[in-house]
């Protein structure tokens, strides 16, 4: 015969201040840990985006990123010697995109524009939108010869200034008004947190006579490294990689962010943990003569024990559905639409992060893990009262 459950959930609520200190410290690991797994999903999400493969993107040698490469157009035009470039079947011209990018700020729109962040512009042509596939104009293009924009999706959500019609001043001097014209999609990815112009038109206005790097499809099936060898070897002398490759690089810092983050949950768990450890010994040290008694009356150990880890788990669901409903009210009322600076482009990589059920639901299940780690010491030491001692003691 095992204990009624409502005996363990009334027994809860016999100590209030202790039980409410120790929810609110698991609620607070719960929302953290929550929060962490969506913003960890989010940004995987969007780099998942950018691992084309069969995409190379090439730089100057020497250069870290886009925004630090500068290829004069006698190199670039040394790219299509290339066999293995992939060509468009309706107009057989080569998959290759030149492309310049440089660094406009606008304000956050979460804070009212009390902070700005860095987004990427980036010039191009009619073979950008051949080579990045995932790039889907919705609305209006820009036109070729005229100072306009599109945007990214992503980009539109998180800073102001970047609707339709609304005016960018760029250039060199900040000289020239750019008209923004239309939005593009690019499946979530980091195209999707840039603004795109036409290529001649914004090298003129910031007096560039460079590229800033080169994007290019391969036929499929061609080894990619083998078209990186010769793109890097004496007859080009400039760098590749595979778009998998490039992101995974520029996303180091962020990579830094979310290890020392798992580091603080990890802290906080062990917190909770001392937390439940306590309430629990708390309970025991209160309750031996009841112990005791139900020892007496035919509860063996095992009973006992599984009863103290099942009010533990009791305390520790309260306090994980109290920390997801309050993640989820943060998110509402803060907004869930992030941006990370990246160290190398010195631009940021705007996501959305959102709650899922498997998130939620892994967070529920790793604090419940931790309520019966903190509650097994104190449950074996209720388990092992001594019955005549403590009636004596009684």
């Amino acid at each position: 015969m095992a204990l009624p459950i409502s005996y363990h959930w009334r027994n809860l609520f016999v100590r209030k201040t202790t039980t409410l200190l120790t929810v609110l410290v698991i609620a607070a690991v719960v929302g953290v840990f929550a929060w962490m797994l969506g913003f960890a999903a989010a940004l995987n999400g969007s780099l998942s985006q950018a691992r084309d493969e069969t995409k190379l993107l090439v730089l100057k040698r020497g250069s870290t990123a886009e925004t630090n490469s500068a290829i004069p157009v006698d190199e670039y035009n040394k790219l299509n010697q290339l066999k293995h470039i992939a060509r468009d079947p309706t107009t057989n011209e080569l998959l290759l995109s030149p492309e310049m990018m440089v660094q406009i700020s606008r304000p956050r729109v979460r804070d009212g524009g009390k902070t700005w962040g860095n987004i990427a512009l980036r010039g191009v042509t009619q073979a950008a939108f051949k080579v990045h596939r995932n790039v889907q104009p919705t609305g209006r293009m820009f036109r070729a010869g005229t100072q306009e924009v599109i945007v990214g999706m992503a980009a539109a959500q998180q800073f102001a200034g970047l609707n339709i019609d609304d005016t960018l001043e760029l250039g060199y001097g900040n000289n020239r008004h750019y008209t923004v014209v239309g939005y593009f999609t690019a499946d979530g990815g980091p195209a999707e947190s840039e603004v795109w112009a036409y290529l001649p038109s914004l090298m003129n206005a910031y007096n560039r006579t460079a590229y800033s790097a080169a994007s290019l499809r391969l036929i499929d099936g061609v080894d990619a490294q083998s078209v990186i060898r010769q793109i890097e070897g004496p007859e080009i002398q400039l760098t590749a990689q595979t778009e998998a490759q490039y992101w995974q690089t520029q996303s180091a810092s962020i990579n830094t962010y979310l290890r020392i983050t798992k580091v603080l949950v990890a802290v906080m768990c062990l917190a909770a943990i001392f937390s439940i450890a306590n309430t629990m010994f708390s309970m025991v040290a209160g309750r031996t003569r009841e112990i005791a008694m139900l020892r007496t009356i035919g509860f063996s150990r095992g009973q006992i024990l599984s009863g103290f880890v099942l009010e533990s788990v009791f305390l520790s669901i309260l306090g994980g559905l109290l920390g997801c409903v309050g993640c989820i009210a943060w998110l509402s009322v803060m907004g869930n639409t992030k941006d990370m600076f990246g160290f190398s482009t010195f631009t940021t990589l705007a996501f959305e992060i959102h709650l899922t059920p498997t998130n939620l639901t892994c967070a529920l299940g790793s604090v419940i893990v931790v309520g019966v780690i903190g509650a097994w010491v104190p449950a074996m030491r209720a388990a092992r009262v001594a019955v005549v001692t403590a009636l004596r003691e009684a």
